[in-house]
């Protein structure tokens, strides 16, 4: 197949098995992102019942969008595509699989610090509830670039800038609220908790970026 194929693959197959799970895929990640603004705000509006909540239904999604990679890569693996088409087509899904890891990562810390019943600032819960709702924003966006591809380059395109800005604004909160936590007097284990929930925000948009970047590349290669 040829590189200028591989679009053409991917829009005549739209209905097939592998572009429906891709688009699945990127969806049910998405809803870990929403779980997690979800939970956030429940810390800072403080409740409790809607925190657990948000952490146990994004412990489902996240559930769910393993099992539709897992069938995703089976799709891939099958079919004319070609194999570094594949395995560039492959490592974009996994890149955005690894969002839903970090999300579950800091659903994982958000339920161990309410379980702790330690005292946050309610400053921080706002930083974090911010923060959170950029990644949402983000990872609209690089679901609106997987939807557009194989239809519109352009908005492909878009979208992928969309995710690099919004990257660079979250990355410019992260910073922010680290030097609050370093200069924080709060207790010990608490930091600790909220530095993780804070690095899994960040590398879930590491990860987003780097989604985008290889929807990107596979899209200048067809051009």
């Amino acid at each position: 197949m040829s590189e200028k194929g591989f679009s053409s693959w991917f829009v005549k197959r739209r209905e097939s098995l592998a572009a429906k799970h891709i688009l699945d895929h990127v969806t049910k990640v998405v809803d870990t992102t929403v779980d997690l603004e979800n939970a956030l705000t429940g810390l800072l509006e403080n409740k409790h019942g809607e925190v657990v909540n948000a952490v146990k239904t994004l412990y489902l999604d996240e559930r769910a969008a393993d099992s539709i990679e897992v069938m995703l890569f089976e799709d891939l693996s099958k079919g004319e595509l070609d194999p570094k088409q594949r395995e560039a087509l492959m490592r974009a899904v996994r890149r955005i699989d690894e969002i839903s890891e970090h999300t579950k990562q800091a659903g994982l810390n958000i339920e161990l610090l309410t379980q702790s019943q330690k005292t946050v600032p309610r400053e921080y819960w706002t930083a974090y509830s911010d923060l959170s709702k950029y990644l949402v924003r983000q990872c609209k966006a690089l679901r609106s670039a997987v939807e557009s591809f194989g239809r519109s380059d352009d908005e492909v395109l878009k979208r992928r800038a969309e995710v690099k800005n919004l990257e660079d604004d979250i990355d410019e909160a992260y910073f922010r609220l680290r030097k609050k936590l370093v200069l924080s007097s709060s207790s010990p284990l608490a930091l600790v908790v909220l530095t993780d929930i804070l690095s899994a925000l960040e590398e879930a948009s590491d990860s987003a970026r780097d989604a985008a970047d290889s929807l990107y590349i596979l899209v200048m290669a067809n051009r």
